[in-house]
């Protein structure tokens, strides 16, 4: 059973937050999920089983400023934006026999990384969408290196067809072009060489790392 996040459990995670900043640039991040389930068995032939779940999500942060100045008061005071930062929450449901599984998936981003991945959309998309799963191959030597291959040859390819492969991208994973319209609709900005190849290089490293999904960029790179 997961453990019940209370508003009063955030507010004080917020006062410990604004606390803990005030002293040092941390940003404070917490979140909980609360989860009930509840069966109601009735005389009703109809329904004589009634089965509730109830889910609720919290989440709390306090973000110090980017750049502090002085007040008149000679006390440090925010001045411009806060540090950035994203997170995203994904939740499944497998069923099997009568109750089943429940999945709960977060991420987050938050500083450099989030300022990173702002201008990033494909990787943005995959925190915000916390669908991101990898094992053990996906950072193994070969996959490195085979991956690493193909980031040069979409870097030596020919600059008067980047653009055109950027928006015919040779993945496996059709997810990402999905995520690659929602991040360029129409393909506009890729018309771009050096952001076309730049999107390519992204798109790369998130396909699939298979033997076919290698077989197919070096096809498409002329690498073969």
């Amino acid at each position: 059973m997961m453990k019940r996040a209370t508003t009063i459990q955030i507010a004080a995670l917020a006062a410990i937050g604004f606390l803990v900043t005030a002293c040092q640039d941390t940003l404070i991040y917490g979140e909980s999920t609360a989860f009930d389930l509840a069966i109601h068995v009735n005389d009703s032939p109809q329904s004589p089983v009634e089965v509730n779940a109830g889910l609720k999500r919290y989440a709390a942060e306090t973000a110090p400023p980017v750049v502090t100045a002085k007040n008149e008061n000679g006390k440090d005071t925010a001045a411009g934006e806060a540090v950035s930062s994203f997170s995203g929450f994904a939740l499944t449901y497998d069923r099997e026999g009568i109750f089943g599984d429940l999945f709960i998936r977060t991420q987050f981003a938050s500083g450099f990384a989030a300022n990173a991945l702002a201008g990033d959309p494909v990787e943005a998309a995959k925190v915000v969408r916390a669908d991101f799963v990898s094992d053990a191959t996906f950072v193994s030597e070969a996959n490195r290196t085979a991956r690493g291959e193909i980031v040069k040859g979409i870097n030596n390819f020919d600059a008067t067809k980047v653009s055109d492969l950027s928006c015919h991208p040779p993945v496996t994973n059709m997810r990402l072009l999905e995520i690659a319209e929602q991040s360029d609709p129409g393909c506009v900005k890729r018309v771009d060489p050096d952001f076309a190849r730049q999107f390519l290089i992204e798109l790369a490293f998130e396909d699939d790392r298979t033997p076919e999904s290698f077989a197919k960029w070096r096809s498409a790179l002329g690498m073969n």
